[in-house]
């Protein structure tokens, strides 16, 4: 569990190392880890003054399975975000669209652990454009290294021996007449 609190809090520092002056209004947030291991992580942009949007936000995150939604709304015309891609890891997300909101989403992506992950949204804003998005993250169920499983194919195989010995030995007398 330390090392998942180190891990995430040296994602927020790459994080803030990698912001420019720029985009000071853009924020990624790491929400409290739950006893399975599993975190949200906020994160967005707000008071877009630049019509070209090209948000980059670098991080790692422990192996398991992440979720992603991305939804801008538009109150009038220089609010509205036009998003031309939304990728994470180079991976495309799925878009929709309901009135004056829009959502972009991507699920059940495989992230693995000490590996740089991408978050890349580019597109064309408005005079006061704004955007949210949350990942939810859950750690996938560790696996046996090598070691492990052949001692535990050493030990079914010893036991069943142990079984089919104690099976051999043992001799049936014949009913007394």
């Amino acid at each position: 569990m330390k090392r998942l609190a180190f891990s995430i809090a040296a994602s927020i520092a790459a994080v803030a190392l990698t912001a420019s002056a720029a985009d000071a209004a853009t924020y990624i947030n790491y929400g409290p880890v739950g006893s399975d291991g599993g975190f949200s992580i906020t994160f967005g942009n707000t008071g877009i003054t630049d019509p070209a949007i090209n948000d980059v936000f670098d991080f790692q995150m422990p192996s398991g399975r992440a979720d992603f939604v991305v939804t801008s709304t538009m109150s009038g015309g220089s609010q509205n975000i036009t998003w031309s891609s939304i990728a994470f890891n180079g991976t495309e997300f799925d878009s929709g669209s309901v009135g004056w909101n829009e959502f972009s989403f991507l699920n059940g992506v495989t992230v693995t652990k000490d590996q740089l992950q991408r978050l890349v949204l580019t597109g064309v804003g408005g005079g006061n454009a704004s955007y949210s998005g949350v990942i939810t993250f859950m750690p996938t169920a560790a696996v046996p290294e090598p070691a492990s499983w052949a001692l535990l194919i050493v030990g079914f195989g010893g036991a069943g021996a142990i079984l089919r010995r104690t099976s051999r030995s043992r001799t049936v007398l014949p009913a007394a007449a």
